[in-house]
């Protein structure tokens, strides 16, 4: 064995996974990395990186970003990449988001095609 079972975290069948598409997490998490994510209850109750859906260029995208509640009940919205703007969601527009779990590991992945 690589590894003990004391460095493996026990998420059970719990654990799903997404590719990052574009820059905006960089240089946290690169393009084509493959992450992993664990159900939060659709709540982002703590600071984290979340994998939610909202739509946007007209239809439902998948987004990976840093996600900071705050003490009002908004959503900061955070890329890691400063060339993305961090905005933040009331909780009225909280209704348009689904948040899908919260990221616990990324996987570099070599493309050979």
């Amino acid at each position: 064995m690589l590894f003990g079972s004391d460095n493996i975290n026990d998420f059970g069948n719990r654990v799903q996974s997404c590719r990052m598409e574009g820059d905006s997490m960089q240089p946290t998490i690169e393009p084509y990395e493959v992450v992993a994510f664990v159900d939060c209850g659709g709540c982002a109750l703590t600071s984290g990186i979340y994998v939610y859906t909202m739509d946007a260029f007209g239809r439902p995208c998948l987004f990976i970003k840093r996600i900071e509640p705050l003490a009002d009940g908004s959503l900061k919205i955070i890329s890691d990449n400063h060339h993305y703007e961090t905005f933040t969601l009331n909780t009225d527009e909280q209704k348009e988001i689904k948040i899908h779990g919260r990221v616990v590991a990324s996987l570099a992945v070599r493309r050979f095609v």
